[in-house]
Protein backbone atom coordinates (compact mmCIF):
# COMPACT_ATOMS: atom_id res chain seq x y z
CA UNK A 1 0.00 0.00 0.00
CA UNK A 2 1.14 3.43 -0.89
CA UNK A 3 0.35 5.88 1.70
CA UNK A 4 3.08 6.34 3.53
CA UNK A 5 2.83 4.01 6.24
CA UNK A 6 4.45 0.84 7.67
CA UNK A 7 3.01 -2.44 6.28
CA UNK A 8 2.36 -5.76 7.90
CA UNK A 9 5.57 -7.43 6.43
CA UNK A 10 2.87 -11.09 6.79
CA UNK A 11 0.33 -9.23 4.62
CA UNK A 12 2.48 -9.70 1.65
CA UNK A 13 2.95 -13.84 2.06
CA UNK A 14 -0.22 -14.87 4.18
CA UNK A 15 -2.54 -15.28 1.46
CA UNK A 16 -0.20 -16.32 -1.29
CA UNK A 17 0.94 -19.05 1.05
CA UNK A 18 -1.94 -20.03 2.40
CA UNK A 19 -3.37 -20.21 -1.09
CA UNK A 20 -0.44 -22.36 -2.16
CA UNK A 21 -0.74 -24.46 0.79
CA UNK A 22 -4.73 -24.94 1.36
CA UNK A 23 -4.28 -23.44 4.77
CA UNK A 24 -6.92 -20.93 6.86
CA UNK A 25 -3.68 -18.67 7.43
CA UNK A 26 0.44 -18.53 7.34
CA UNK A 27 2.85 -17.24 8.88
CA UNK A 28 6.52 -16.43 8.09
CA UNK A 29 9.60 -17.02 10.66
CA UNK A 30 13.38 -16.55 10.55
CA UNK A 31 13.60 -20.45 10.14
CA UNK A 32 11.90 -24.40 10.32
CA UNK A 33 13.20 -23.90 14.19
CA UNK A 34 11.96 -21.14 14.90
CA UNK A 35 8.86 -22.17 13.37
CA UNK A 36 8.64 -24.96 15.22
CA UNK A 37 9.96 -23.49 18.72
CA UNK A 38 7.23 -20.88 18.79
CA UNK A 39 4.54 -22.96 17.50
CA UNK A 40 5.27 -25.39 20.57
CA UNK A 41 6.07 -22.65 23.26
CA UNK A 42 2.36 -21.09 21.79
CA UNK A 43 0.36 -24.64 22.18
CA UNK A 44 2.16 -26.41 24.74
CA UNK A 45 3.83 -24.67 27.39
CA UNK A 46 4.13 -25.89 30.72
CA UNK A 47 2.59 -28.87 29.42
CA UNK A 48 3.31 -32.24 28.03
CA UNK A 49 4.54 -33.15 24.46
CA UNK A 50 3.77 -36.87 23.07
CA UNK A 51 6.42 -37.40 20.23
CA UNK A 52 7.69 -40.97 18.94
CA UNK A 53 11.33 -41.85 19.80
CA UNK A 54 11.70 -42.67 16.28
CA UNK A 55 10.94 -38.93 15.57
CA UNK A 56 12.80 -37.29 17.83
CA UNK A 57 15.67 -36.04 15.13
CA UNK A 58 18.42 -33.52 15.19
CA UNK A 59 17.16 -31.02 12.73
CA UNK A 60 19.51 -28.01 10.46
CA UNK A 61 22.12 -26.18 12.36
CA UNK A 62 21.78 -29.13 15.38
CA UNK A 63 18.69 -27.97 16.90
CA UNK A 64 17.01 -31.15 18.37
CA UNK A 65 13.45 -31.66 18.58
CA UNK A 66 13.95 -32.59 22.76
CA UNK A 67 15.98 -29.27 23.10
CA UNK A 68 13.00 -27.44 21.52
CA UNK A 69 10.20 -28.92 23.02
CA UNK A 70 12.47 -28.01 26.69
CA UNK A 71 13.02 -24.42 25.36
CA UNK A 72 9.07 -23.72 24.54
CA UNK A 73 8.60 -24.62 28.48
CA UNK A 74 6.86 -27.85 27.42
CA UNK A 75 7.32 -31.31 28.72
CA UNK A 76 9.01 -34.28 26.39
CA UNK A 77 6.73 -37.36 26.78
CA UNK A 78 8.40 -40.05 24.19
CA UNK A 79 6.39 -42.83 23.06
CA UNK A 80 7.13 -46.37 21.38
CA UNK A 81 10.51 -47.07 20.57
CA UNK A 82 13.10 -46.22 17.53
CA UNK A 83 12.03 -47.91 15.25
CA UNK A 84 8.26 -49.19 16.51
CA UNK A 85 5.35 -46.39 17.65
CA UNK A 86 2.11 -47.77 17.89
CA UNK A 87 -1.55 -45.59 18.05
CA UNK A 88 -1.69 -47.71 21.62
CA UNK A 89 2.03 -45.93 22.80
CA UNK A 90 -0.39 -42.43 22.15
CA UNK A 91 -3.37 -43.23 23.90
CA UNK A 92 -2.34 -44.51 26.57
CA UNK A 93 0.68 -41.94 27.01
CA UNK A 94 -2.36 -39.23 27.12
CA UNK A 95 -3.22 -37.47 30.12
CA UNK A 96 -5.17 -34.12 31.43
CA UNK A 97 -1.32 -32.46 30.51
CA UNK A 98 -1.20 -33.46 27.38
CA UNK A 99 -1.40 -30.66 25.06
CA UNK A 100 0.27 -31.49 22.23
CA UNK A 101 0.76 -34.40 19.75
CA UNK A 102 3.91 -33.93 17.58
CA UNK A 103 4.61 -35.59 14.01
CA UNK A 104 8.27 -35.08 13.05
CA UNK A 105 9.35 -35.93 9.40
CA UNK A 106 12.26 -37.90 9.67
CA UNK A 107 13.53 -36.50 6.01
CA UNK A 108 17.46 -37.00 7.35
CA UNK A 109 17.12 -41.00 7.47
CA UNK A 110 15.94 -44.52 7.10
CA UNK A 111 15.22 -47.38 9.22
CA UNK A 112 14.56 -49.82 7.94
CA UNK A 113 13.44 -53.56 8.57
CA UNK A 114 11.32 -54.16 11.52
CA UNK A 115 9.39 -51.25 11.96
CA UNK A 116 6.20 -49.32 12.71
CA UNK A 117 5.17 -45.82 12.57
CA UNK A 118 1.36 -44.61 12.99
CA UNK A 119 -0.03 -42.76 10.13
CA UNK A 120 -0.26 -39.62 10.04
CA UNK A 121 -4.20 -39.85 9.49
CA UNK A 122 -4.78 -42.41 12.67
CA UNK A 123 -2.46 -39.46 15.17
CA UNK A 124 -5.02 -36.52 13.81
CA UNK A 125 -8.00 -39.00 14.64
CA UNK A 126 -6.92 -39.43 18.29
CA UNK A 127 -6.06 -35.89 18.58
CA UNK A 128 -9.73 -34.89 17.49
CA UNK A 129 -11.27 -37.79 19.48
CA UNK A 130 -9.38 -35.86 23.28
CA UNK A 131 -9.33 -32.46 21.98
CA UNK A 132 -5.84 -32.16 21.74
CA UNK A 133 -3.94 -30.61 19.18
CA UNK A 134 -1.92 -32.39 16.12
CA UNK A 135 1.42 -30.62 14.67
CA UNK A 136 3.49 -31.69 11.60
CA UNK A 137 7.36 -30.34 11.42
CA UNK A 138 7.41 -31.65 7.76
CA UNK A 139 11.04 -29.79 7.70
CA UNK A 140 12.21 -29.46 4.18
CA UNK A 141 8.72 -28.49 2.79
CA UNK A 142 7.66 -28.96 -0.71
CA UNK A 143 4.90 -27.06 -2.68
CA UNK A 144 5.09 -28.83 -5.37
CA UNK A 145 5.06 -32.84 -6.25
CA UNK A 146 8.51 -33.60 -6.81
CA UNK A 147 8.20 -37.24 -7.18
CA UNK A 148 5.91 -36.47 -10.51
CA UNK A 149 8.84 -34.24 -11.59
CA UNK A 150 11.63 -37.26 -10.96
CA UNK A 151 13.59 -34.49 -8.26
CA UNK A 152 12.28 -36.16 -4.95
CA UNK A 153 10.10 -38.70 -3.15
CA UNK A 154 8.62 -35.39 -1.15
CA UNK A 155 4.71 -35.19 -0.42
CA UNK A 156 3.45 -31.64 -1.24
CA UNK A 157 2.75 -29.87 2.26
CA UNK A 158 -0.60 -28.95 0.61
CA UNK A 159 -1.03 -33.21 0.50
CA UNK A 160 -0.75 -33.39 4.29
CA UNK A 161 -3.48 -30.77 4.88
CA UNK A 162 -6.32 -32.54 3.36
CA UNK A 163 -5.78 -35.03 6.52
CA UNK A 164 -6.57 -31.69 8.31
CA UNK A 165 -3.32 -31.39 10.88
CA UNK A 166 -3.67 -28.32 13.57
CA UNK A 167 -0.45 -26.87 12.29
CA UNK A 168 2.64 -27.72 9.89
CA UNK A 169 5.96 -26.31 10.13
CA UNK A 170 8.33 -26.60 7.43
CA UNK A 171 11.22 -24.68 5.88
CA UNK A 172 10.97 -22.06 3.50
CA UNK A 173 14.33 -22.12 1.63
CA UNK A 174 15.78 -25.80 1.65
CA UNK A 175 13.41 -27.10 -1.55
CA UNK A 176 12.14 -23.69 -2.96
CA UNK A 177 15.42 -21.38 -2.76
CA UNK A 178 15.55 -18.08 -1.95
CA UNK A 179 16.26 -16.50 1.76
CA UNK A 180 16.26 -18.88 4.68
CA UNK A 181 12.74 -19.15 6.18
CA UNK A 182 10.41 -21.05 8.00
CA UNK A 183 6.65 -21.27 7.45
CA UNK A 184 4.10 -22.09 9.79
CA UNK A 185 0.48 -22.97 8.30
Amino acid sequence: MINGKRGDRQDHLRNHISSICNSESALVVNNNAAAVLLSINEIASKGDVIVSRGQLVEIGGSFRIPEIIQKSGSKLKEVGTTNRTHLSDYSSAITKNTKLLLWVHTSNYVVKGFVKSVPLSELIKLGKQHDIPVMIDWGSGSFLDMKSLKIANELPVSSLMKHKPDLITFSGDKLIGGPQSGIII
